[in-house]
């Protein structure tokens, strides 16, 4: 399975769109990795998780033809996640050949919502229904999709909404956790990821050293937290990757800070295009 981290950064970006914070300061001036636009990651090539406002950025920055992606998975409705007026650009006279490789987005009532107003106040187009539809998703409630298999865990985040992380598992049976926009697990969680391997997880840490463990987010406390619970119930072992991303200017970390802080821990530490084969 390959994981390619388009966006790490949280809603605002880093530097954030409006902020001279020290911290934006520090990464105008280092710029490299610790540069961020808004959260996006590619599977293969093929499976899109989110859609949001960076998208656009991300097609051209790495090169990619997204008229090729026909399923995308969304967390929950937050535009850094899913910014649904942009759909209507699938659609002709936007886009040509939309109807032939239809997209289908995936998502919680909310989103499901978004992307009927979406049909309703913002398309323009002619043949928009013909080009994107919406399956709506529920925690614990797993679907298929060609190449893989996918099951929504509960996020713990915004409490108006029914918050989504994944369980992707290909043909091949390699076992990703992609947990971004959450804290630490509900234990309906904990209990469906019982005797589950997992061959890479992905994990949230929007707070970096910032020590709260209660926001909808986790630092790096919450980090090792989640992580030893996972070893502890043999879903991870030594060896399995641990990538965190989605990083705020409020976590104070930079990239290079981050590899450093997180040295003996082992953890894998995102940027904007890195691309991870496991």
């Amino acid at each position: 399975m390959k994981l390619h981290y388009l966006g790490t950064a949280a809603a605002e970006g880093w530097p954030a769109l409006f902020c001279s914070c020290e911290n934006c300061q520090r990464a105008r001036k280092v710029k490299g990795k610790s540069y961020r636009s808004r959260p996006q990651a590619l599977i293969d090539g093929n499976l899109m998780i989110d859609f949001g406002p960076d998208t656009f950025y991300h097609m051209m920055k790495y090169d990619l033809d997204f008229s090729k992606i026909q399923h995308v998975i969304l967390t929950h409705s937050h535009t850094d996640h899913f910014y649904a007026t942009d759909l209507i650009l699938r659609a002709f006279p936007y886009a040509y050949y939309g109807n032939e490789r239809k997209m289908t987005v995936y998502g919680n009532e909310k989103c499901h919502w978004m992307f009927l107003r979406t049909l309703e106040v913002e398309d323009d187009s002619q043949n928009m229904r013909d080009c994107v539809g919406f399956e709506e998703i529920r925690a614990f409630q797993p679907f298929q999709i060609p190449g893989y298999g996918i099951t929504p865990l509960h996020a713990v985040h915004d409490p108006k909404e029914e918050c989504l992380f994944y369980l992707i598992r290909d043909e091949e049976g390699k076992t990703l956790l992609f947990a971004n926009d959450t804290g630490i697990f509900p234990e309906d969680t904990w209990e469906a990821l019982a005797g589950v391997k997992l061959d890479c997880v992905s994990l949230d840490c929007t707070l970096g050293n910032d020590p709260n463990m209660e926001c909808g987010h986790m630092g790096l406390k919450a980090v090792r937290s989640v992580v030893q619970r996972l070893r502890k119930m043999e879903c991870i072992d030594k060896d399995t990757p641990v990538v965190l991303t989605h990083f705020s200017h409020n976590g104070n970390l930079l990239h290079e800070e981050l590899e450093a802080e997180t040295k003996e821990d082992g953890f894998i530490i995102a940027y904007d295009g890195m691309l991870l084969e496991f």
